[in-house]
C-alpha cells in the first residue's frame, strides 16, 4: 500500500470510527439523545424523538459505508452534511446563549461544551475534505483507466 493510500485510509478510520462510536452511543440511549436534541430548541418534541431514533443509524451506516468503495461517495456526502448541520445547530445554540452539552456522543462523553464541539467538527472537516479532494479524485482516475 502506498503512503497516500495509507493517509486516505487514516482519514476513513478517523471519520468512520468517530461516527460509528457516536452513532452507537446514541442508538443505545435514544431517549437521552432525544432530550439532548430538545435542548437545542430547534424542533418540536416529536421531531426530536424521530431524529433520535433515526439519526444514530444514519451515522452508523455512513461510517460503515465509508469503507466500501461503491458507497464511499454517498457516505462521505452524508458525513459532511451531518458535520455542517451539527455545526450550524451548535452555532445557533451559542448565538442564543444556550449552555448545553452537544450530545455528540450520547452519554459517553458529556459536558464538552459548544466551543469544543465546534472545534472538533472543524477538525473532522479536514479528513473529510482530504477524502473529497484526493480520495474521490483517485477513484475517478481508476475508472478512466479502465475505459
Amino acid at each position: 500500500m502506498r503512503l497516500p493510500d495509507l493517509g486516505l485510509m487514516a482519514c476513513r478510520i478517523i471519520l468512520g470510527g468517530l461516527f460509528l462510536v457516536a452513532g452507537l452511543t446514541k442508538a443505545y440511549d435514544p431517549a437521552g439523545f432525544a432530550t439532548e436534541i430538545q435542548n437545542y430548541h430547534l424542533v418540536p418534541w416529536v421531531g426530536g424523538v424521530l431524529l433520535a431514533l433515526f439519526l444514530p443509524w444514519v451515522e452508523i451506516f455512513a461510517a460503515g459505508a465509508l469503507f466500501l468503495k461503491r458507497f464511499q461517495r454517498g457516505a462521505l456526502l452524508l458525513i459532511s452534511a451531518m458535520l455542517i448541520v451539527y455545526s450550524a445547530a451548535l452555532i445557533s445554540a451559542m448565538a442564543r446563549g444556550l449552555n448545553i452539552d452537544c450530545g455528540c456522543f450520547g452519554r459517553l462523553i458529556s459536558s464538552t461544551g459548544i466551543v469544543w464541539a465546534l472545534i472538533r467538527n472543524a477538525g473532522l472537516m479536514i479528513p473529510a475534505g482530504i477524502l473529497w479532494i484526493f480520495g474521490l479524485r483517485g477513484q475517478a482516475r481508476v475508472k478512466n483507466r479502465r475505459r
